[in-house]
């Protein structure tokens, strides 16, 4: 079981900014799009159309315009490293720590005040307005106007746990519909079908879970311990997936190819048969280093980490 004084790679906090760097392409499916020095570090990515976002250290935002191929540093939004973005037609969001919450709209960013000094790690919303940011010690925050005003949610964690611990939640999904899933310690799966208002646990065990990809009624959460899981009823039940990894993985994405992402630290594993058998990719410096997050544009599959990297591997 994870312990109290560990966090994941989404809670580093280096102190070096950015620094500008070129784009080099490595080799076949190792594309790198951006490096900066070797004390940067980003830690989330995503797109909108041809617009990505890519944030981590110290506030640093970098964006591209060409669906990732090419990247500009953007300044900071402030002292505090973001560790999470949302991507939305219309608006973007940026969490990180400290409580802070970022909101670009209009094509300006504007500092939102989330009622927080938490660890914010991961952020997601949908098209009606309702958003839910999730943090440290069960840290978990709703909007229901896209990111403008936030209220805290709480959650009787002694009942759910059967422990007095306020577990960190690491990452989460707002469907259309207004299902909300959360993943964090103890391999902890919450669920919500009504926007936030009532809650479910669906899924508890030892390894943390970091990051979720649910769309429709399939899904993977992966986290400690190698540690895949799988929905294919929209996040009620998971199971298992054997990857014959004990990495500590970070991320999962589905491509519009179906092909399935997990990166982590060393480690970036693919599977193109729905998580029934999983392959190595040890191109560039995959297997001596550490990748945070996974993006997906129309021009390929992104991942973002050490070094302040951008690279696309698909």
């Amino acid at each position: 079981m994870m312990q109290r004084s560990k966090r994941s790679l989404r809670a580093l906090c280096l102190a070096a900014g950015l620094l500008a760097g070129a784009a080099v392409t490595a080799e076949e499916n190792f594309s790198v799009r951006y490096q900066g020095i070797a004390h940067d570090a980003l830690y989330d990515i995503c797109f909108s159309g041809t617009t990505g976002f890519a944030a981590g250290i110290a506030g640093t935002i970098f964006t591209s315009d060409d669906q990732g191929e090419n990247w500009q540093p953007q300044g900071s939004l402030g002292p505090e490293a973001i560790l999470g973005l949302y991507c939305g037609a219309d608006t973007v969001l940026a969490v990180g720590q400290g409580g802070a919450i970022h909101r670009k709209s209009d094509g300006e960013w504007q500092q939102v005040d989330s009622g927080s000094d938490a660890r914010l790690l991961d952020v997601s919303a949908n098209r009606s307005g309702l958003a839910v940011v999730v943090g440290g010690f069960g840290t978990v925050l709703r909007s229901s106007d896209g990111g403008r005003s936030w209220e805290p949610l709480s959650f009787d964690w002694e009942t759910l746990l059967n422990d007095f611990l306020e577990p960190h939640l690491y990452d989460v999904a707002v469907s259309e519909a207004g299902v909300i899933t959360i993943v964090g310690e103890f391999a902890m799966v919450l669920r919500s079908v009504d926007g936030g208002e009532t809650w479910e646990m669906v899924h508890r065990g030892d390894a943390s879970l970091f990051a979720l990809d649910l769309d429709g009624d399939v899904g993977y959460a992966v986290g400690q311990n190698g540690v895949i899981l799988k929905t294919g009823d929209g996040g009620q039940t998971w199971s298992r997936q054997d990857a014959g990894s004990e990495a500590n993985l970070l991320d999962v994405l589905v491509d519009r190819d179906g092909v399935v992402h997990v990166t982590g630290i060393r480690t970036l594993l693919q599977s193109s048969d729905s998580g029934n058998t999983w392959a190595a990719n040890q191109a560039g410096d995959i297997s001596y280093r550490w990748y945070q997050s996974l993006g997906l544009s129309e021009s390929g599959v992104f991942m973002v980490g050490h070094s302040g990297l951008i690279v696309r591997i698909k």
